[in-house]
């Protein structure tokens, strides 16, 4: 099916949620960047993209070196339902000369922004992250994503460790209370 024909298909859909919800459908870009490990080990690096909380389904991912309208040879995972919304990811590999480059993933969507084809620009893989110190001013363009890529990975880290302490209490206390219970309930009374 092609692009054009499963993007009609999805309009009758589309009308009946937007009936129901209100808000922006366009997708969600999150980047993750090339790790270090990644680049110094295996000498390529990979730029992933993932699309969140758009609607209606039919989305057209592109990759691009910028200042080039080739369009470079890219995965994609499946498009997948959450809740009333779909989520989509692609990644892109590069390797050698292309490393040093700048480049795009270009989101062809019908709910983008005054139709507008969504330009996410991913830094180049050998550029270099400088250590984050207090008192200094904050890093400019391009090191700001990476920092802010940093920040939101160790919140994720952190939010999952608190996440995992909290089951563990949860799991103690009701142990706790049904132990308590048991051992009330098996006491005879005179």
């Amino acid at each position: 099916m092609t692009f054009k024909r499963s993007f009609e298909n999805s309009r009758k859909t589309g009308a009946q949620l937007e009936d129901r919800l209100d808000g922006d459908f366009s997708p969600k870009p999150t980047v993750f960047l090339p790790s270090p490990a990644e680049i110094n080990l295996h000498k390529t690096g990979t730029y992933l993209c993932l699309l969140e909380s758009f609607f209606p389904d039919v989305i057209k991912i592109d990759w691009k070196e910028e200042n080039s309208d080739t369009v470079l040879n890219s995965q994609q995972g499946e498009t997948m339902k959450t809740g009333h919304t779909y989520m989509k990811f692609s990644w892109l590999t590069v390797t050698g000369q292309s490393m040093d480059k700048i480049h795009k993933c270009i989101v062809k969507h019908e709910f983008n922004r005054r139709g507008v084809d969504q330009e996410i620009l991913f830094p180049s893989s050998l550029l270099e992250v400088p250590a984050i110190e207090a008192g200094k001013e904050p890093l400019k363009e391009v090191n700001d994503i990476l920092r802010l890529q940093r920040s939101n990975t160790s919140a994720y880290y952190i939010y999952i460790l608190l996440l995992f302490k909290s089951l563990i209490y949860f799991t103690c206390t009701i142990f706790y209370l049904f132990w308590r219970k048991s051992a009330c309930s098996n006491r005879k009374f005179s």
